[in-house]
């Protein structure tokens, strides 16, 4: 009999510690749930760098919890402007049906931004949200890649040169700290996720992207 209530009263005192490191305290040592409001769009709309909500006052921090490293991701940007673009008017009709090839200058250079998304519709752009922890604590947010190559089009072809950036992708819930009680607590956590790519500042691959002549040659995945 004493070994049975030895044993309860050690799940009740472990299943405690549990709630209390997965929950923070507010200044009256109450346990922060997560209640039905504010809405996960409010919570991320406070956050430094957010439109701001009507219903809560500017978080001071938003920080990236329950982090899931997920496998690094790719993105690709057109460097510098379309062959062509600022070739003399006399060669112009190139693209129109020339028969010999035209060396060109392809490249220039563009800034790979971190980018955040959120699983559900928060009614605003999550680009200018800052979200501290993880790759943001670790990495640049953001990397310039810059290249140019002469290369020999063929005729009825356009062609842009085009860099593929790595990016750290991370998914994670947010945890929102405000200066005074908002709803009764000072920490809210969403139940939404947030994705965040991080460029790779060491892994850009290049491509030449050719099209045909009449069609978007910034379009890539044509």
């Amino acid at each position: 009999m004493f070994a049975a209530r030895h044993f309860v009263v050690l799940a009740v005192v472990g299943s405690a510690l549990a709630l209390s490191t997965r929950y923070p305290r507010d200044a009256n040592g109450a346990l922060v749930v997560r209640d039905s409001s504010p809405s996960d769009a409010d919570l991320l709309s406070s956050c430094p760098g957010g439109p701001g909500s009507s219903d809560l006052k500017g978080a001071d921090r938003c920080t990236l919890i329950n982090i899931v490293n997920n496998p690094n991701a790719r993105t690709f940007e057109v460097l510098g402007d379309p062959q062509l673009k600022h070739v003399p008017p006399c060669l112009q009709e190139f693209c129109g049906g020339a028969t010999d090839p035209i060396t060109v200058e392809l490249g220039g250079s563009t800034e790979v931004s971190q980018t955040t998304s959120v699983n559900i519709d928060v009614g605003f752009e999550a680009e200018g949200l800052s979200i501290g922890g993880g790759a943001s604590e670790e990495d640049s947010k953001s990397t310039t890649v810059s290249k140019t190559i002469s290369y020999s089009i063929p005729p009825g072809r356009q062609a842009v040169y085009v860099a593929g950036t790595a990016q750290k992708s991370e998914t994670g819930n947010v945890q929102v700290n405000y200066g005074s009680r908002q709803f009764g607590h000072f920490i809210w956590f969403t139940g939404a996720t947030v994705t965040r790519l991080t460029p790779i500042s060491s892994d850009v691959v290049f491509d030449v992207h050719e099209s045909d002549c009449g069609t978007d040659p910034r379009n890539i995945n044509q």
